[in-house]
């Protein structure tokens, strides 16, 4: 006796008004391996199950089994929207909130498309070189809360610098934003903020056998080596830059 799942083969290409061929192309079969299938001497296997539900939208529900419809059900939209939801957190909920209040907003002012819409995130940035020489860098004062597009933001980070010249080129550049998570250690290779004897820098972290260096990515500015006599402080670690402005 013939396996049920050939039968149902057979029974699917007719009710989709498929040749041999065009299932073939979907499943990479040839048309004498489609016409093994259908009579029987060659199995379906899981692979061209998946194949045809995906080329097709054919209910693998119904191919194993007989059970319900051939082509699969649109979902219901509620119930679709019922399990996403399930799997959010309230923050992230919270997000979505937001977002939903200002597509409807948007909606009701009828002001164009909402696909414009973009989430925003606020940093306070300061300026480099900092506050000429009093080594007073970060401490509260001298910045300004700026306004930057949600996906440039690294998320933990915590400010950002608005870095001067060229010594950290090619990578970084004169007026660029760099945001910094606020820490007191790096590791060897992080690229940080510093503050050295009351000035601030964008540097490269490098740690020796003696002591701690900090390097310039542009080859024409020498290493700063870190003394013992040094006025050293690490600020941060940058995660990620902004040259938008």
């Amino acid at each position: 006796k013939m396996d049920e799942l050939n039968i149902r083969f057979k029974e699917m290409r007719k009710s989709l008004g498929k040749s041999q061929k065009e299932i073939g192309d979907a499943i990479g079969l040839s048309n004498s391996g489609i016409s093994n299938i259908e009579s029987g001497l060659r199995s379906v296997t899981e692979r061209h199950i998946k194949l045809l539900e995906a080329a097709f939208n054919i209910n693998e529900h119904w191919f194993r089994t007989g059970e319900g419809s051939m082509i699969k059900e649109p979902s219901n939209a509620v119930d679709t929207l019922h399990e996403l939801i399930r799997t959010f957190d309230i923050e992230q909920l919270e997000l979505m909130k937001e977002c939903l209040d200002m597509i409807i907003k948007e909606k009701e002012s009828d002001k164009g498309s909402i696909l414009n819409f973009q989430r925003t995130v606020t940093r306070p940035v300061y300026d480099l070189p900092a506050s000429a020489g009093t080594g007073q860098f970060l401490d509260g004062y001298s910045y300004t809360n700026m306004e930057f597009p949600e996906s440039v933001v690294p998320l933990n980070s915590t400010f950002g610098v608005r870095i001067a010249g060229d010594s950290m080129e090619p990578e970084y550049f004169d007026q660029d934003i760099v945001f910094v998570r606020q820490q007191p250690v790096l590791t060897d290779g992080d690229i940080g903020i510093f503050v050295l004897n009351g000035e601030g820098y964008l540097k490269q972290f490098e740690i020796m056998d003696d002591g701690y260096s900090l390097i310039s990515l542009n080859n024409k500015y020498p290493d700063m080596r870190i003394t013992e006599g040094c006025d050293f402080r690490i600020v941060g670690k940058v995660l990620g830059k902004w040259s938008g402005k």
